[in-house]
């Protein structure tokens, strides 16, 4: 699967009861949402990488499954942190 421009494709973690920010771990915020990157566009590819964890506000991007999988494609101005 390509992603086009600076766009991410991420899967959320939906199990994510915890999120651990500077080393401290705190309950599961409404306000973000984990996500794991599984493909970006060329234009971040030097920014962000294939596997890695982001930060993402919960209504960002365009949501579709695939493989039965809930993917999200969401662009560079959604996501919050790279982790």
């Amino acid at each position: 699967m390509k992603v086009l421009d600076s766009r991410l494709l991420v899967q959320v973690d939906e199990t994510a009861s915890t999120q651990k920010i500077g080393g401290i771990e705190i309950p599961a915020d409404r306000d973000v949402q984990k996500a794991k990157v599984i493909a970006v566009g060329p234009d971040i590819a030097e920014h962000v990488k294939e596997g890695e964890m982001v930060y993402i506000y919960p209504n960002a991007g365009k949501e579709f499954t695939c493989d039965g999988h809930k993917l999200r494609v969401v662009t560079t101005s959604e996501v919050i942190v790279v982790l």
